[in-house]
């Protein structure tokens, strides 16, 4: 018989060993996500992991949120786009029990687990699952070249060579703080626009402490040595996820976005990467959804998972009104109450 452990920062190695060999393990089951999160929010970590005779056969990271906003809530894991259990199929059962019960202990008003249906999809009719989610991914091959003619849309592929004709030059970076601050000046304004209070820039700077340079990349685009553009992917296993994006408005004409991904894409290529990730849109996004698919990328269902009631910014449909307000606020509001917005809700946020 096998037994649930809590797991602290003494079993590292051992979950990083086990990580190595999990297929179905992302980013975001990494002791070093973990620091991130803890370090930037200060949520408090609940790591289950499932023993039979000594050896971790399944993990499930957690962490508990605790929010007068959104209501106290165990979830796997805040800003993580997937991170269900990982391990022993046939051992799940296990831990989700486990945290069942832990909910109960912690009295959250709900758990939260994050799934994506072809890696670590849960049957469960114990939890509500909701399916509002896509994750876009590219197959990569070690020849970039093949990437490239893949592209289902040329336009890509011309958008690409606009940009590098014009003079935009991607650099790697983040060998020191100053690419960070650099790549923060270039996401508040990114955010923004879009409606969205940026993430406040210790989350940023604990990025790059826990991460850079094994499992973070940071990418900057310049034009006449003037930074215009930025992206951070994180890196895990076959798989390097587009994770965080911004540019300067006023450059938009060349092209900026485009030659990052495909940089980032072929950079992906020569370190040996099997899939490039776009990571998380809404399905009811069909303007994402295409933007998406032109690079090739084929979509899988996000698959998130309730109990005992559907509690949380993951659940919430982005056509909502209150949603709709809050964007139209931000993108209304000075730069400066954003980032003070930023700074008051994420941690409420995961």
């Amino acid at each position: 018989m096998g037994e649930v452990l809590r797991l602290d920062k003494s079993h590292d190695d051992v979950v990083m060993g086990f990580l190595s060999k999990c297929d179905n393990a992302t980013i975001y089951h990494t002791p070093m996500w973990r620091d991130v999160l803890v370090e930037t929010y200060g949520y408090e970590p609940f790591y289950l992991g499932y023993f039979e005779g000594g050896n971790l056969k399944a993990l499930l990271p957690l962490m508990f949120v605790r929010s007068w906003l959104t209501g106290n809530r165990l979830v796997s894991l805040p800003f993580s786009n997937i991170c269900g259990p990982c391990g022993n199929r046939d051992n799940f059962v296990h831990l989700v029990s486990q945290a069942i019960s832990l909910r109960q202990d912690l009295r959250a008003k709900a758990l939260e687990i994050r799934t994506q249906t072809d890696f670590n999809d849960i049957e469960d009719a114990r939890f509500t699952k909701l399916s509002y989610f896509v994750t876009s991914v590219v197959p990569l091959e070690s020849d970039p070249e093949i990437v490239w003619k893949r592209f289902k849309d040329r336009n890509v592929r011309t958008e690409v060579r606009q940009a590098i004709k014009k003079g935009v030059i991607v650099r790697m970076a983040g060998e020191s703080e100053d690419d960070i601050r650099i790549f923060y000046q270039l996401v508040v304004p990114t955010r923004l626009r879009h409606g969205v209070p940026p993430q406040p820039y210790r989350f940023f700077r604990n990025l790059w402490k826990w991460m850079y340079p094994e499992n973070m990349e940071l990418y900057l685009a310049f034009l006449d040595d003037k930074p215009i553009g930025g992206l951070v992917n994180l890196t895990f296993g076959d798989t390097t996820s587009t994770a965080y994006i911004g540019s300067n408005i006023a450059y938009r004409q060349y092209r900026v976005h485009q030659l990052l991904f495909w940089k980032s894409m072929e950079n992906g290529c020569r370190r040996g990467f099997k899939r490039f990730d776009f990571l998380r849109t809404p399905k009811s996004s069909e303007t994402q959804r295409y933007f998406k698919r032109r690079w090739n990328a084929y979509e899988v269902d996000l698959n998130y998972l309730y109990y005992p009631q559907v509690k949380g910014t993951a659940a919430t449909i982005e056509e909502t009104t209150k949603y709709r307000m809050l964007t139209t606020l931000v993108k209304r509001a000075p730069t400066w109450f954003g980032i003070a917005l930023g700074r008051l809700l994420y941690r409420h946020l995961g």
